[in-house]
């Protein structure tokens, strides 16, 4: 398979409109069917991961203006250049910028996976345990570990952690690496070379007077004040 950034990102929007929509259906739903097993024996899973030693975070006024990460990080050497490896294959270089791990997005992750926040731990459980087994498979498949295997030998891996209805032993492998495709979007699109490639141009000055949110912006922000239950914002003329 070829890896493109339209490709990753329309993964990313699929598989975002499938979380919202069955968010709180879950449990009624029909159990997924899975798919073929690979063409290889697939290892076990970790059955556990090191715990991360207790660290702050950033607190209830953390200083804006002085951005700083008061936590250790996780990943070690092999692991970041496995996750940069994976960046660079995901999103890889075009004629708009090089690719993901080249830009370094698993700096990104390793700050995202060492967080002492729910999301965050939840994340690194994933994220350690399949960096662990992507290196054992790989170690049964070619005898050393992922960054060690040909080209050939890695995409054909990748492949195998991006079927949409993976078999019973895949199903953790696979959701490793849905989740890590979509820390590598949100990573690498909210680095400067990242908004560039999407257009995204941020603030721009306007002219004369603030004509204020357009219609359809404070329909959205209504709906959702009606969803999280507050209040209506005032009209101007009650403000």
């Amino acid at each position: 398979m070829t890896f493109t950034r339209r490709t990753t990102l329309q993964w990313l929007a699929t598989a975002t409109a499938l979380s919202l929509a069955n968010r709180g259906v879950a449990a009624a739903a029909a159990p997924q069917a899975t798919g073929a097993p690979p063409s290889f024996k697939v290892v076990d899973w970790p059955a556990s991961i090191a715990p991360m030693p207790a660290a702050p975070g950033y607190g209830r006024d953390p200083d804006l203006t002085a951005p700083k990460v008061p936590w250790p990080l996780t990943l070690t050497k092999p692991q970041r250049a496995t996750v940069d490896m994976l960046g660079d294959m995901i999103l890889p270089a075009d004629a708009a910028s090089p690719g993901a791990g080249t830009l370094g997005v698993g700096a990104f992750i390793d700050e995202w996976i060492s967080a002492p926040y729910p999301q965050q731990q939840d994340d690194r459980g994933k994220i350690i345990a399949g960096l662990t087994w992507l290196d054992a498979q790989s170690r049964v498949l070619h005898g050393g570990a992922f960054t060690a295997a040909t080209a050939a030998q890695r995409a054909t891996l990748l492949d195998a952690l991006t079927v949409e209805t993976p078999s019973a032993a895949m199903a953790q492998p696979v959701a490793f690496m849905d989740r890590l495709r979509n820390l590598f979007v949100l990573g690498f699109y909210s680095l400067p070379e990242g908004k560039a490639d999407m257009g995204y141009i941020g603030d721009q000055p306007t002219e004369g007077p603030y004509p204020g949110p357009t219609p359809e912006a404070q329909a959205h922000f209504a709906a959702l004040l009606t969803t999280l239950k507050l209040p209506p914002l005032p009209s101007p003329s009650q403000a």
